[in-house]
């Protein structure tokens, strides 16, 4: 049976992502809260989602020793994933785990940096040294442990490149600590609580240090500057930050700034994820142990963060900058240019390789608006052309105040019922009824919609 985990500091940044790991994993996971926290709007989102994945709420607090043993007794294991400001305290989750007494292993807060094998300097020391205190205290009394070192996460350095106030990947300049070759590790929050839930009750992590390096996340910042530059197709500015000028910042800066270059410092110079070989003795390695796990490299995320340039009149552009590139187009252009959108399906066709999507005939269900029997005209685009051309219209008197041919005048109904034919298998129907449908037109305000009921 899988181990029921207490989290503690599991509505926070990492906390969050590794609760809903647990609760997925099928783990009766189990939340330390103050009620402040159930009442907290900036928390409801999250507070809401742990609900939805039957999340156990247990009322208590850090500061109340009572509350600790009583919530620790219920478990198997307990994570801590407090803030920075909170480290210190995990002895009060030390001594609660000693005195309930039943507790099979303990996950300090860690996530990053292996604290016992850092070249660091302040304050990003302090911080460390009071992770590797806690360490200490956790073997002193016996409790088994895992210690994870996840190193940096994405969502925090690769969004910014670790530029100070910075959103967004660079798109002219960049910023380097150092020379930028030693190696740093970026991985994704998902993929951090996945192997974390899954060392839970793996015995080969038991009481070693679990290395979250995959291979494919493990890059120096030049080699991921290139990487961010094929794919934006431009050349950044390069801007390097020798040791001595880094170190010069950090003691003028004031908080948060200086903590952050620090931790710059320890990984980006003096290469503190990767400058060492895990041992048996102490360490593990998750893509190892877990191989099936399909985690995010920096590759696959630095593309959500990639605009690509083009325009809608430039042909080349839609064709090889952008429909090369993925497997589905979606529209969203305005009113005035949606007859301009045949460009966009010149574009498809020559690219030819976007997947059939939203945009193609249905294989399982139709949305059938009415009762399917009002009949609507559908015309190929070249027909279209063809007949408003000058040899068929203009110079053919007989087109004069007259409509054309009625072979292309059909049912919905019908035409749902010629593609299951054509298909060989049944489509299920849904039906939207006339008042449900102006309920959408008002909503949605898409007028179109009527031509089927009308």
């Amino acid at each position: 049976m899988a181990s029921k985990i207490l989290f503690i500091g599991g509505t926070g940044y990492i906390g969050k992502f590794i609760v809903e790991a647990s609760a997925k994993a099928g783990h009766p996971t189990f939340v330390l809260v103050r009620e402040s926290t159930l009442s907290n709007p900036a928390k409801s989102a999250v507070i809401n989602n742990f609900k939805n994945l039957g999340v156990n709420f247990l009322v208590g607090d850090l500061f109340d020793h009572e509350s600790l043993v009583k919530a620790i007794k219920q478990v198997d294991v307990v994570i801590s994933t407090v803030g920075h400001a909170q480290l210190i305290e995990q002895d009060r989750i030390i001594a609660a785990i000693k005195e309930a007494g039943n507790v099979k292993r303990f996950f300090p807060s860690e996530f990053g940096n292996d604290v016992d094998r850092v070249n660091a300097v302040e304050p990003a020391r302090s911080a460390f040294a009071t992770k590797a205190n806690i360490r200490r205290a956790i073997e002193a009394e016996g409790i088994p442990y895992t210690y994870v070192s996840s190193n940096f996460f994405s969502g925090y350095f690769l969004v910014s490149f670790n530029q100070p106030g910075a959103t967004a990947p660079p798109r002219d300049k960049v910023v380097i600590l150092g020379d930028g070759n030693p190696k740093a590790v970026f991985n994704k929050e998902d993929d951090i609580a996945t192997y974390t839930i899954k060392a839970v009750d793996d015995p080969r992590t038991l009481n070693k240090i679990l290395y979250i390096k995959p291979p494919a996340n493990t890059i120096s910042f030049n080699d991921l500057v290139s990487l961010w530059e094929k794919k934006i197709g431009k050349t950044l500015e390069r801007i390097y930050v020798p040791e001595e000028q880094l170190l010069k910042n950090i003691q003028e800066a004031s908080v948060p700034l200086n903590v952050v270059l620090s931790i710059g410092h320890s990984v980006f110079v003096k290469g503190d994820h990767t400058n060492f070989e895990i041992e048996p003795s102490f360490g593990v390695e998750a893509s190892e142990l877990y191989p099936d796990v399909k985690y995010t490299t920096v590759d696959e995320y630095l593309n959500q963060f990639v605009l690509l340039h083009g325009d809608l009149f430039d042909h080349e552009s839609l064709v090889v900058k952008a429909k090369r590139q993925v497997d589905v187009v979606i529209s969203d252009i305005n009113r005035s240019l949606l007859g301009d959108q045949v460009k966009i399906i010149d574009a498809i066709k020559e690219a030819g390789n976007v997947k059939p999507g939203a945009t193609a005939a249905l294989r399982d269900k139709v949305v059938i608006l009415g009762d399917g029997n009002p009949k609507a005209v559908f015309n190929a685009d070249d027909d279209i052309a063809t007949y408003l051309s000058e040899q068929w219209m203009i110079q053919e008197p007989r087109t004069r105040s007259s409509t054309l041919s009625p072979h292309s005048t059909s049912f919905h109904s019908t035409i749902v019922s010629l593609w299951l034919k054509k298909m060989g298998k049944p489509l299920k129907r849904i039906h939207v009824q006339e008042e449900q449908l102006l309920k959408d037109i008002h909503r949605m305000n898409i007028i179109s919609l009527a031509l089927y009921v009308d």
